[in-house]
């Protein structure tokens, strides 16, 4: 017996020893009785060290000390994780001829395993995982005969072809674990199972590798493992074997637990499985199964049905109605039929379930009602149907006898909960999330009987109405509230009493709460109080009283005033104050580290961008759009490297584009739009390879289209990876952009901008050709170089830009034929060419005929062709008459001396129009001043003018009384 002894004291060798191979690290080893000492234990009869556990102690070493030889007694020895640089494990450790215990797992071991360890045959308990180990020979394995459990996990086994002979050898293991082993020869076949005693077997992640040709391999599960009768655990999770579910699973009758994550079972599931009798627990989550669940119900009859209570079948691709057979399941504790394409209602031969204790449906197509007799499973503690199409009412009925219940789950569906407001729950709850579902109008008051409620969401639930008092005040077990999207409304007090040991994530957006910004308890982490009405300014010590405060979201209000300098000192990763009337210049902040997001957008702000903005590495996205800042591009900027979202449109900023900017490679978004820049766009721009929207229109930008434009990587191929804007999520911040497309301006959100790529250098100045090389942005899908100076031919392949829905080349001065190859682009669906010079017949077929409005050509002289009422004649391709919107703009030659013709007589018509014009003008002018001229100079010729007029009015006045006299009389 083992432990640590007050009355006798280890011997003085064994002290040493130990002080020896502990040098300075343990300061908590004092006095001279080292049996007292963290970590040792010794025999209570002899004061010998017995017993080493020296896990987790920081040890970094590059060797370990032999001194301990000196104890000759030990028994246990454990010095995993820590840190050993890489060395190889001392074959001096094989001596320990006591010991029964040895785990150096997660220490960084490296190299070969000593033969020298197959000297230690007490060994009842062998770890090596986890470090950086090789397996040659495994002949030292087979000496360990004491052996009941070996880790040797995350080994290379690439030349051992006989470690699965010296495992075999020995008679009593029971536990052997092999995760994320590399194997260079897995045994198929095994003539004589000894594996008598093994009850698990772990090769969850085994890899398999062909040295020889350099390659991966997928062998099939060996027959000699399905021989194993004694075999209860078994784990294959992401393992490369092949048919990981053969008919000879059925032999293993003493399987109580079956794990296959992460695996592909395209062939199926076998009705042998039905023959495990002990199977408590069948997890094959992730796993590609591709069935109709109703397809496998033979699998799951037999005495499985009696037996599973575990039965997890998560994102496996399975579809089809929910079947009658998982009623059958009758000592069912866990059913996870999350994440797959399941539809149609919850059958209600799940009431059947009695012993039930978890039920996730989470994340299908369930399309149905909810029974009412799933009120009956009075052992649910977990019930998560989230994220369905379940329609109908759900009463208090429902809930009657789920008196277990602490986790509940009906977040987006379009369930109407009928739950009187002053209702008494039978259960308390933990998680309440009935986000999206119908349950208002009221505040629901029975949340006050919730006392041990840590997580709430009742956003967009229709819930018009003040939130009571006792609600800030007593749900003090509070740490997640989410309110958003309903009509609440009132003014929020500043004395709230949730939690207060752990952060505090809050989101009360998209209402009509008003007043002052209210001040949050201290340990708030997270708040959002956009798209509401608070107003006034943010109170100066808002951020001191609020310290741990990462993420602050107050766009969309009615808050004036400054931006307080206690921002600076908080702690703030995002911070969203954008579109309220804020004022003045940005703060001079330093030392801001932790800064990710910043979006002041549409604001009254003032002055430049200030320096400190890019003293955070982390720093992601900043939004400055629609105020009123000037100056130039401060060169600070440039050292925003990990900036992905760079948004300055509708400011004052003047001078040329920065060439630094080609320096920010991880940008995908770069608006300068609206802006007072001017000269050449920089080349340097192309350099953005991550680039998905490039927007520098209404500048004063001149010169050419760079060349190298038709570099950006990002939108030279379709967007395949479509996710997130930023490359590291923020939380509850989406990334959001006023873009203007086709038109019109609108707001897009973070799923929006990852899928859309877009180059509008539109209302320059910018001249010359379009390249060429723009064509090669095979993936893009805006592109406006409307109202510039633009002049030349459309290139012809332009066709090939296949994923194009709007493109916009008004207002240039682009000439000769519209290219043929635009009928290609059948996702087209906005195209304006107007006020050019283009010329000949307008292309026709496929997506061309798709635009019949012909004020998309307008301004251009001389096309003809649908859909214009100008006819083409002959094969030229010229228009028989003036089209509609005729420029005084010379045309270009068609088809040689005809386009000439075409341009004489159109002048001729000119000169005939201007002429008739000047003599009209010319005719008004000189009647016009003959009549106001005399008037003006001869004071006669007014008097006598408007006595004449006076006299005229009182003629046809008179006149027109007595014929309305008459008139009278008759009638």
């Amino acid at each position: 017996m083992a432990f640590k002894s007050s009355n006798m004291s280890c011997p003085d060798a064994e002290r040493e020893a130990l002080l020896r191979f502990a040098g300075a690290g343990f300061s908590s080893w004092e006095g001279k009785n080292c049996c007292k000492w963290e970590g040792v234990e010794c025999n209570d009869r002899t004061g010998h060290v017995v017993h080493l556990d020296l896990q987790w102690r920081g040890i970094v070493s590059n060797r370990i000390d032999p001194s301990l030889l000196r104890l000759k007694q030990l028994s246990y020895l454990d010095l995993s994780n820590n840190y050993f640089g890489s060395i190889s494990i001392p074959p001096w450790i094989g001596s320990f001829k006591n010991l029964n215990y040895l785990n150096l797992s997660h220490s960084n071991f490296y190299g070969m395993v000593p033969d020298q360890l197959g000297n230690l045959s007490r060994l009842q308990i062998l770890d090596l995982s986890d470090n950086l180990l090789t397996l040659s020979n495994a002949n030292w394995l087979s000496r360990l005969t004491s052996l009941l459990h070996i880790d040797m996990s995350s080994f290379m086994i690439d030349d051992a072809s006989n470690w699965l002979q010296a495992l075999n050898m020995l008679p009593l293991v029971q536990d052997i674990r092999l995760q994320f082993c590399s194997f260079g020869n897995f045994p198929q076949s095994l003539p004589h199972v000894n594996f008598t005693s093994l009850s698990l077997l772990d090769l969850s992640y085994a890899s398999f590798y062909d040295y020889s040709n350099n390659s991966e391999v997928n062998p099939s599960l060996p027959d000699w493992l399905f021989r194993i009768t004694s075999l209860q655990y078994l784990y294959l999770t992401f393992s490369g074997f092949t048919e990981l579910i053969p008919s000879a699973i059925g032999s293993l009758a003493s399987l109580k637990v079956l794990q296959l994550e992460y695996v592909i079972l395209d062939a199926g599931i076998p009705s042998s499985l039905s023959n495990l009798c002990e199977l408590r627990t069948l997890d094959l989550s992730y796993s590609t199964i591709n069935s109709q669940l109703d397809a496998l119900e033979a699998s799951f009859s037999g005495c499985l049905k009696n037996s599973l209570q575990e039965l997890y079948l998560s994102l496996t691709s399975l579809s089809g109605n929910l079947p009658d057979w998982i009623g059958d399941l009758n000592n069912l504790n866990i059913l996870d039929l999350s994440f797959n394409s399941l539809s149609g209602s919850i059958p209600t031969s799940f009431c059947k379930l009695s012993t039930l204790q978890m039920l996730y449906l989470h994340k299908n197509k369930l399309n149905g009602t909810v029974s009412e007799c799933l009120g009956n499973l009075s052992e649910v503690k977990s019930l998560d149907l989230s994220s369905n199409s379940l329609v109908g009412v759900i009463s208090e009925y429902h809930f009657s006898n789920l008196t277990e219940l602490d986790y509940m789950d009906l977040n987006s569906n379009s369930l109407v909960l009928n739950l009187t407001y002053n209702w008494v729950p039978p259960f308390q709850l933990d998680y309440l999330d009935f986000g999206g579902c119908k349950l208002g109008p009221q505040f629901p008051s029975w949340l006050q009987t919730q006392k041990s409620l840590a997580s709430l969401d009742l956003s967009s639930t229709g819930i018009s109405d003040s939130v009571p008092n006792w609600f800030w005040n007593s749900m003090t077990n509070l740490f997640t509230v989410y309110l958003a999207n309903n009509e609440l409304g009132g003014v929020i007090p500043n004395l709230i009493q949730f939690r207060d040991d752990t952060d505090l994530f809050i989101d009360l957006s998209s209402n009509f709460f008003e007043g002052p910004v209210p001040r949050f308890p201290s340990n708030t982490a997270q708040l959002d109080l956009s798209s509401n009405s608070f107003m006034g300014p943010i109170p100066d010590d808002i951020f001191q009283l609020m310290p741990n405060l990462s993420a602050l979201l107050l766009s969309r209000n009615r808050i004036n005033g400054r931006i307080p300098m206690s921002i600076c000192s908080s702690q703030l990763i995002s911070r969203s104050i954008s579109d309220n009337n804020l004022s003045g210049e940005l703060p001079n902040c330093q030392n801001n580290t932790q800064l990710e997001v910043l979006d002041l957008s549409n604001n009254n702000l003032s002055g430049g961008i200030p320096e400190w903005l890019c003293e955070s590495p982390q720093f992601q996205s900043l939004h400055l759009r629609g105020n009123s800042l000037s100056g130039e591009l401060p060169p600070s900027l440039k050292t925003c490297k990990s900036l992905d979202t760079l948004d300055l449109g509708g400011n004052m900023f003047t001078g040329r584009i920065p060439i630094w900017l080609g320096e920010l490679s991880s940008l995908k978004i770069l608006s300068l739009k609206s802006n007072k820049f001017v000269g050449r766009i920089p080349t340097e721009l192309s350099n953005l390879t991550a680039l998905q929207i490039l927007d520098l229109s209404n500048n004063n930008l001149s010169g050419p289209i760079p060349i190298s434009f038709g570099n950006f990587m990002s939108m030279r191929t379709p967007l395949t990876n479509i996710g997130f804007i930023l490359n590291n999520s923020v939380y509850n911040y989406e990334e959001n952009m006023i873009l203007d497309i086709k038109g019109r301006e609108d707001r897009y959100g973070n799923n929006l901008l990852s899928q859309i790529t877009i180059l509008d250098l539109s209302r320059n100045s910018l001249s010359g050709r379009i390249p060429d090389e723009i064509t090669n942005l095979l993936g893009l899908l805006i592109l406006d170089l409307s109202s510039n100076d633009l002049m030349g031919q459309v290139p012809s392949n332009i066709g090939n830009m296949m994923q194009l829905e709007s493109l916009n080349l008004s207002r240039n001065k682009l000439s000769g034929a519209i290219p043929s190859s635009l009928s290609n682009l059948s996702f087209l669906d906005f195209l304006d060419l107007s006020y050019n010079n283009f010329s000949g017949i307008i292309p026709t077929g496929k997506q061309m005929d798709t635009f019949p409005d012909p004020n998309i050509y307008v301004g251009n002289q001389y096309l003809c062709g649908f859909p214009l009422s100008v006819r083409c004649t002959s094969n030229a391709g010229q228009a028989e008459g003036p089209t509609i919107g005729q420029l005084s703009r010379t045309p270009p030659t068609v088809n040689g001396r005809a386009g000439s013709d075409v341009s004489k007589k159109a002048d001729e018509n000119r000169k005939e129009i201007l002429l008739l014009c000047l003599i009209t003008i010319a005719g008004f002018a000189v009647g016009f001043w003959t009549i106001i001229g005399v008037l003006l100079v001869r004071k006669t010729c007014r008097v006598w003018w408007f006595q004449y007029v006076d006299s005229l009015y009182d003629s046809l006045y008179v006149t027109a009384r007595v014929y309305f006299a008459r008139l009278t009389k008759k009638m």
